[in-house]
């Protein structure tokens, strides 16, 4: 993806630091699923650098919230971009953790690894609820299933209460199970 080699070139020339999060990380483990944008997460303390940086591209900011921003792409032919907004250190555990991956570009970037993007989705589906509730539990059950995870594990079930809810975690058990 050109889009993806231009943000590692520009980021690492500006000193900044990416995640790709969303639909294409779960593609980029093996699941191939539609995604309408390019969804990254970065440092909270990093927003305006990354606000600027994407204004200078070209991209249009249209959604600002607290814990995420929503840029317009300059174009058709380019992806939208949401971006993620973490802490520093919630940044750094999953930065240490993540995995390198190529798009198919020149440039390789990172993912988060399948328990932190489990966690990831688990705390969208709790804060958002119904309105995402097919996409990622059906991203969360065929992300358990690549990792080969153990959903009746102790750990598990303790991400799931931590990041999502007991009927989040309810729901994927028997979604595996079936």
């Amino acid at each position: 993806m050109r889009v993806l080699d231009i943000l590692a070139t520009k980021a690492e020339q500006n000193g900044l630091q990416f995640i790709v999060i969303g639909g294409h990380a779960v593609n980029a483990y093996g699941e191939r699923r539609q995604t309408g944008d390019l969804d990254i997460l970065v440092r909270e303390d990093d927003r305006h650098l990354w606000e600027s940086f994407l204004t200078s591209m070209g991209y249009i900011l249209f959604h600002r919230h607290k814990v995420f921003l929503q840029f317009r792409p300059p174009d058709l032919e380019v992806w939208p971009i949401d971006i993620m907004l973490v802490d520093d250190r919630t940044f750094e555990g999953l930065f240490a953790e993540s995995e390198e991956v190529n798009f198919g570009g020149t440039t390789n970037v990172r993912i988060p690894s399948i328990e932190h993007l489990i966690a990831l989705k688990l705390n969208v589906l709790k804060q958002v609820g119904k309105a995402r509730e097919l996409k990622d539990l059906a991203d969360i059950v065929a992300l358990v299933k690549i990792g080969r995870l153990d959903v009746k594990d102790h750990k598990f079930k303790l991400l799931c209460k931590k990041y999502g809810t007991i009927n989040i975690y309810e729901k994927i058990v028997d979604a595996v199970s079936a």
